[in-house]
């Protein structure tokens, strides 16, 4: 679980500037303007917390979904699949837009039309409260943005089957987007075009690194989990076979012994 974190974080840092090119103008609206006198940090406490908020609540559901889909997957005689199933689509979403990056045309998925109007229809609500309801309901409303980004980390929060650790996971996720929306400004644009056209392809390969540790979490694969494997399987101190354990006739003595 460890390794599967610092993962998610690494992977979401490398990925941030995404996050401030579709969430920035919402940013900049939440923290950028106050009427009443509310410092800049409390509008910015306001919308990441917001954030925090609805990305942890989304960890958890798509946790207890993957518990759901485990829990099916048992009753019906197989090995719990949900970390499988989504290591392997963030497998496959990486590798599609790598595909994408390099010149293949690959259709892509549109958010449903109900989603976009709720989302259009809270930010209207969100102009008229006061800055710092406004900020916190701009975050609180982050989650529902069509973001496929945001969605892949919520498949990893899914395979851990769990509701808490899918939680933990989207939070990891939230902390790792969190200094670029902070510091939305000249250093965010500066970063943005370091990476330039060479983000879409860092974003790719942060998917598929994500996906496999997924799957390397699922089959077991963690260098202590085969340390203790290999440890079971061969105590230390018996390379070889203790000869007063051997049956009479293959001890090394029988020969001796024998009539």
């Amino acid at each position: 679980m460890i390794a599967q974190v610092v993962t998610v974080f690494v992977a979401s840092l490398l990925g941030s500037p995404h996050c401030a090119g579709m969430c920035g103008p919402f940013v900049a609206f939440a923290v950028g303007q106050s009427s009443d006198g509310t410092s800049r940090w409390h509008l910015q406490f306001a919308y990441h917390g917001g954030r925090l908020v609805t990305y942890a609540l989304l960890g958890a559901v798509a946790g207890s979904l993957g518990a759901l889909i485990d829990l099916t997957s048992t009753l019906a005689g197989l090995q719990p699949v949900a970390t499988a199933l989504a290591g392997g689509l963030m497998i496959a979403m990486g590798v599609t837009e790598l595909l994408r990056h390099f010149g293949h045309r690959i259709g892509k998925l549109h958010p449903p039309a109900v989603l976009v109007k709720a989302v259009q229809r809270g930010q209207r609500l969100a102009m008229k409260l006061t800055p710092f309801k406004r900020a916190l309901a701009i975050g609180l409303l982050t989650t529902l943005l069509p973001c496929g980004w945001l969605y892949m980390f919520a498949l990893t929060a899914a395979g851990t089957g769990n509701p808490v650790a899918g939680a933990v996971v989207m939070a990891v996720f939230w902390a790792g987007t969190l200094p670029i929306l902070v510091s939305l400004g000249a250093g965010v644009q500066a970063a943005v075009g370091i990476l330039g056209k060479r983000l879409p392809l860092v974003c790719a390969t942060a998917l598929i690194a994500v996906g496999l540790m997924t799957l390397v979490g699922r089959l077991g694969l963690e260098p202590e989990a085969l340390a203790h494997s290999v440890e079971q399987r061969q105590p230390a101190g018996q390379d070889a076979p203790d000869p007063n354990e051997l049956p009479p006739c293959c001890r090394p003595d029988a020969k001796k012994s024998a009539p």
